[in-house]
């Protein structure tokens, strides 16, 4: 066995996100060796929850993985009192999409990780990378050197690789102007997912299935956005989260309203809020030896599919180390994948941007007729 540390025949993976460590299953999975290189000491705590196209679940069952979350066949857009539901447009016999919690897939995708025998390095805080004719090299803060074939920057909207592949552009993260939070609660009730559309802001709702695999119960999740400055969402409690969210519930239909009392008052509620932050585009998404996939390659906020975009990078960026890197292939690749980004990316936050939300009951009616003429349009199928 060759030296995980100097083996130039392998694939450096940074970051032991869903992107890295599904683009390292697939890797292992096709006979490519790699590793993973993560910053973070351990994982754990709060979870959120998310969605995953049908796309991005067809990926988990080649991996291996299924049996998570919960399906969502359809999304059910409120506005005040009126309603519209589109069916979710998937190929044909493919599974439906997923609502389901980080902890749950990143439990799943570990579980294969370890049972791969693929090695990952914790607490590796990535400084420098250097190019060479035949390899690359990763060097820690700590001076701990990494060789492989090839690196592929997985680390997220903060990414460390996308600044070092384009070290003259402003690509670094920035604040969204929203403080993303979620409620996950027990609850036998199955819901599609929802988007109940008011004057004081967006509400999601939806089945979540279990929290983990200890968990006894099946959940549902309610998520919304708080605008707020960064500093605000840095330093914010749950009393005061709890607080905001009470207020502005006041202005919710009743079903909302009962389900939000039952959230306060349930001790398994768990409750998950963080500042939200986003990124541009970069120019470079790749080199002579580096990539970029997933959040490092397009820092969108959440609404834009990024877990299903990410592993869709990796399937992608898999099969070019299979089938032989070109820089035709390379080209093509970062072409495709920016343009699915940018159109599931741009508009989610044009859509979350402070200044866009309803505030009258006249753009909750025009937003409503739009979507009711779309509806008709499309057949009332639409790409979840």
């Amino acid at each position: 066995m060759k030296n995980i540390t100097e083996n130039k025949d392998q694939i450096i993976i940074v970051g032991a996100g869903i992107a890295g460590l599904s683009l390292a299953i697939q890797l292992t999975e096709k006979k490519i060796p790699c590793i993973v290189l993560e910053a973070r000491k351990s994982f754990g705590g709060a979870t959120s929850g998310v969605r995953i196209s049908s796309k991005g679940v067809k990926i988990l069952e080649k991996m291996g993985i299924d049996n998570i979350g919960e399906p969502t066949k359809k999304i059910v857009m409120y506005f005040a009192n009126s309603k519209i539901s589109f069916e979710d447009k998937t190929e044909p016999d493919a599974s439906p999409a997923i609502i389901v919690t980080r902890l749950a897939v990143f439990e799943k995708l570990r579980e294969r990780i370890n049972e791969l025998d693929i090695p990952v390095i914790y607490d590796y805080a990535l400084e420098n990378v250097i190019e060479k004719a035949d390899s690359v090299v990763a060097v820690s803060s700590d001076g701990q050197q990494i060789t492989g074939k090839y690196l592929v920057g997985s680390d997220g909207v903060g990414s460390k690789v996308r600044r070092l592949l384009n070290p003259e552009s402003k690509s670094d993260k920035r604040y969204a102007g929203y403080l993303g939070l979620g409620f996950i609660f027990p609850s036998s009730e199955k819901i599609e997912m929802s988007s109940f559309n008011n004057t004081d802001g967006n509400i999601g709702l939806g089945s979540i299935g279990k929290i983990d695999c200890n968990d006894t119960y099946k959940n549902n999740f309610l998520w919304m956005h708080l605008h707020m400055t960064e500093e605000e969402a840095k330093v914010i409690t749950d009393k005061e989260v709890y607080e905001k969210v009470t207020k502005k519930s006041e202005n919710w239909i009743p079903y909302l309203q009962q389900i939000f009392r039952d959230c306060k008052t349930n001790p398994k509620t768990v409750l998950y809020h963080q500042p939200v932050y986003n990124g541009s585009i970069p120019n470079k998404w790749y080199s002579e030896r580096l990539f970029l996939i997933g959040d490092a390659a397009h820092p969108y906020g959440p609404g834009g599919q990024g877990i299903s975009l990410a592993m869709l990078d990796a399937e992608a960026l898999c099969e070019l180390f299979a089938n032989g890197v070109t820089e035709e292939k390379k080209a093509n690749f970062q072409t495709t994948r920016a343009a699915m980004a940018k159109s599931k990316g741009e508009s989610s936050e044009e859509r979350n941007k402070p200044e866009n939300q309803i505030v009258t009951e006249e753009e909750l009616l025009f937003n409503y007729q739009l979507m009711k003429d779309f509806h008709q349009k499309s057949n009332g199928k639409l790409e979840m």
